[in-house]
């Protein structure tokens, strides 16, 4: 049954346009956090949607579980941030340099991913796509069900333990782990979904995945604060930060944190988030000291893992022009009189050597000593490359995009454990990634 369009739906698409629109403009702080504003429109905005088909959506008619969904998203993410932390498979760029702010970005994004994935697989299923499939009924045996369990454990040991030929396997691991037992303990299965020839819920969820997969990069490819990727064998074709095979990851992830909500629906009495079991045992509610124990673990797993992405992959933030060390506090503090609030600013109103030279007798500045503070605030901006790479780059001998375009990666690599201490030497991955991204620069 159709109903009117709900408010929050229109508010969720015109923040989105607008939001865009912004974002193009370099307006802040959508510039800086226009993830977090593209995704939680893009909620608003399909809930809508579904409510507007059916007459109940996750925001209007399970409320309650929409705000539980997100503390929980936030904690199903950081378990595989901390995976990261041996996967070495991403890291974050132009992050703010506040702790308070950082971190708040932190929940606010890892909050979207599991709204993101159920709401978009439940506008699928309202629209009917794949009403109709259906196939032969499968068996599992105990036995089956066993070693299907057992290679979920071997997945995720694989992935952690030898992560440059198995990072792949941690994107199906607690699906494999954890299915076999919701179906054991009379949760919500896929297992038991496909022993019921019904494979339409698995198919949903990975062609949600496909989609917000799309979307998570797309977006993540125009943010300013983002993450990039160095995974093994798939540096060089990319689609947006993604490796091209990397996004047949993305399917299996719904369906794995999908399978990880029924695993703690099984602690709620069988309660979901779905239309068909959110009334389970609904006088069976969440007694008040275990809500606050939950909430206490779950604050304090979000304080020790961000602390450690803090630590182990955030790998640069946001250069302001008080951090712009290679320009004397003299002169930082003569820009903004000149216009020039920030290092975005001072690029953008240098593009030409006429600029350049106007910009540099306005502030009485020599003209070669102007062009390297250009040169160096370009080169920090680099893929994020930031302030702390630059000076490790410096000692190298590299103040400029295009001596480090002349640059070999190995050779690079080498030149910088000689200066540095191991502990402050980039990876090989994010080597090559400045210098293929300084090449593009030169070239363009």
């Amino acid at each position: 049954m159709k109903k009117t369009f709900p408010i929050h739906g229109i508010i969720g698409i015109i923040l989105l346009v607008l939001f865009e629109i912004l974002h193009f403009q370099k307006i802040e702080p959508i510039y800086s956090w226009f993830y977090c504003f593209a995704w939680w429109s893009y909620i608003l905005a399909v809930d809508g949607v579904v409510y507007s088909l059916k007459g109940n959506s996750l925001i209007l008619s399970r409320t309650g579980e929409f705000f539980l969904m997100i503390p929980v998203s936030v904690s199903f993410w950081l378990i595989f941030e901390a995976a990261n932390f041996s996967l070495h498979n991403w890291y974050y760029i132009n992050l703010p340099s506040s702790t308070v702010e950082r971190w708040a970005g932190y929940f606010i994004a890892y909050g979207t991913v599991l709204p993101g994935l159920f709401e978009t697989t439940e506008f699928l299923e309202t629209t009917g796509f794949l009403r109709k499939v259906k196939s032969r009924n499968l068996h599992f045996s105990t036995t089956a069900r066993t070693v299907i369990t057992l290679l979920g454990v071997l997945s995720l040991a694989l992935s952690l333990l030898v992560p440059y030929y198995f990072f792949c396997l941690i994107w199906v691991a607690f699906t494999l782990l954890l299915d076999p037992l919701n179906d054991r303990y009379g949760g919500r299965s896929l297992l038991k979904d496909l022993e019921g020839g019904n494979p339409r819920k698995l198919y949903l969820l990975l062609f949600a995945g496909l989609i917000c997969g799309l979307l998570w990069e797309f977006w993540n490819f125009w943010a300013r604060s983002k993450w990039v990727y160095t995974v093994p064998f798939f540096e060089e074709i990319k689609g947006f930060e993604m490796p091209v095979p990397g996004f047949l990851g993305f399917p299996p992830f719904a369906v794995q944190v999908y399978v990880m909500y029924n695993s703690l629906s099984l602690l709620r009495s069988g309660r979901g988030w779905e239309e068909s079991t959110f009334q389970i045992a609904p006088e069976r509610r969440t007694g008040r000291i275990k809500g606050l124990l939950t909430a206490g673990f779950v604050a304090v797993f979000s304080i020790l893992i961000f602390n450690e992405i803090d630590l182990h992959t955030v790998d640069s933030y946001d250069v302001r022009l008080e951090d712009a060390y290679w320009i004397a506090p003299k002169w930082r503090s003569e820009l903004p009189r000149v216009g020039i609030a920030n290092l975005n600013e001072l690029l953008a109103k240098t593009k030409s050597k006429k600029e350049r030279d106007e910009l540099a007798l306005r502030l009485l500045v020599p003209n070669e000593e102007f062009t390297g503070w250009v040169e160096k605030a370009e080169l920090s901006q680099l893929k994020g490359l930031g302030a702390k790479n630059l000076r490790l780059l410096e000692r190298a001998g590299i103040h400029s995009v295009s001596s480090l375009a002349a640059e070999e990666p190995e050779a690079l690599g080498l030149k910088l454990i000689q200066i540095h201490s191991p502990e402050m030497i980039p990876t090989g991955a994010k080597i090559r990634i400045w210098i293929r991204e300084a090449r593009k620069k030169v070239r363009s």
